[in-house]
């Protein structure tokens, strides 16, 4: 092999494979070439730029001919590069001729030390997610004890709160007439903080049931316009109090569904005693019935305040609230939509809210026909 071939064979080499910068500058200082490495690394465009054009911290305007006369000095030139960081290089510079060659390799010092950076910033990552773990694992437990607790504490309470809500309901229906109006009017009011006692703590059961993995779905074939009716007929005394029209719609033919009557109940008593605390006086609720290829879709639509946007992610959380000050005289503890979201969702199926076209808000669920496995809440 003649020298022609070996000095070819290199010159292949170094334009092609070498990992190293290379760049060819004409006598006027702009690139116009360079090898495959440092056409892949640099970010910037290269033909005919100046040094000062590719490099971010080489001075305008270069002594080509200065760096050129000096070829064992080093000069350090950063760049940016494809990796997505500035990148140095330990650059020399060779006069050929009126033309200068531009050769250089990554600084390795610069390297080793983001290298020493980024498994330092690794270890503390590993740090922080093993302590990530071991906070996770002693919150799940926490949760776990809070749920215990909250189950015993309601279950526990709930037998001597109905027994006065039953006594008050006596004493109400067998001695109201020797009461004056102001017994009366006590004898009303304890009634009324131990009937909403006792639905807080039948919410407080049912989500730490739900949190705790134990609420089942009992699935019977069931008549969808059946279960608004009830629903209603419980809410039609309230809504009258608040001078609330409560509307049922039915849109065509729809399907009996596999569903557990108590609780689906449970979610239209919900969707719909909110809907009448949020409606104006003389305004109607509609409780509109429909059917699609899915399931059975129920919608409640109020024309109250709405909900507002930012707060609707959270909406279907325990103890959350919807961004709007409930009417006097009502009170919650923010439940019964997370409540209902699950229970909804254990049948299969989906709860959602949406705008009202004509103002106000509309919560809509939908059900499929078949519930095809047994319901378990998550």
């Amino acid at each position: 092999m003649s020298n022609g071939d070996i000095f070819s064979a290199i010159q292949r080499y170094c334009y092609d494979h070498a990992p190293f910068l290379f760049l060819h500058l004409d006598a006027g200082g702009r690139a116009v070439a360079v090898n495959r490495f440092t056409r892949e690394r640099l970010a910037v465009e290269w033909r005919g730029k100046t040094l000062g054009e590719i490099f971010l911290f080489a001075e305008e305007p270069l002594n080509i001919g200065k760096f050129s006369n000096q070829p064992d000095q080093v000069y350090l030139m950063s760049a940016a590069t494809t990796a997505g960081l500035p990148e140095t290089f330990r650059v020399r510079f060779y006069a050929v001729g009126d033309e200068t060659l531009v050769l250089g390799n990554l600084d390795a010092d610069e390297t080793m030390t983001l290298r020493k950076e980024l498994i330092s910033l690794n270890n503390d990552l590993n740090s922080l997610t093993r302590e990530l773990q071991k906070k996770n694992h002693e919150l799940a437990e926490l949760n776990r004890l809070k749920n215990q607790f909250l189950g015993m504490a309601a279950h526990d309470l709930r037998k001597p709160v109905s027994a006065i809500l039953s006594y008050s309901e006596f004493l109400m229906d067998e001695a109201g007439d020797v009461l004056d109006e102001e017994q009366a009017g006590f004898l009303k009011t304890i009634h009324g903080s131990t009937e909403l006692m006792r639905r807080v703590i039948d919410d407080f059961l049912d989500i730490s049931m739900i949190e705790a993995g134990r609420f089942d779905i009992t699935a019977l074939s069931c008549d969808m316009r059946r279960i608004v009716e009830t629903s209603v007929a419980l809410n039609r005394l309230p809504a009258q109090k608040r001078g609330v029209n409560l509307d049922v719609i039915q849109e065509g033919d729809v399907p009996s569904v596999m569903v557990d009557y108590v609780k689906i109940e449970q979610v239209l008593n919900n969707l719909i005693s909110n809907a009448v605390e949020h409606s104006p006086e003389d305004a109607t609720v509609d409780i509109r019935i429909t059917a699609d290829e899915s399931g059975v879709v129920a919608a409640v639509s109020d024309s109250g305040p709405g909900i507002a946007l930012e707060t609707r992610e959270t909406l279907f959380m325990p103890f959350a609230r919807g961004g709007t000050a409930k009417p006097a005289g009502t009170k919650s503890m923010g439940l019964g939509l997370a409540i209902s979201k699950k229970i909804v969702e254990a049948h299969g199926g989906k709860l959602w809210i949406e705008d009202n076209p004509g103002g106000g808000t509309v919560f809509a669920f939908r059900l499929p026909f078949v519930l095809k496995q047994k319901g378990e809440i998550q």
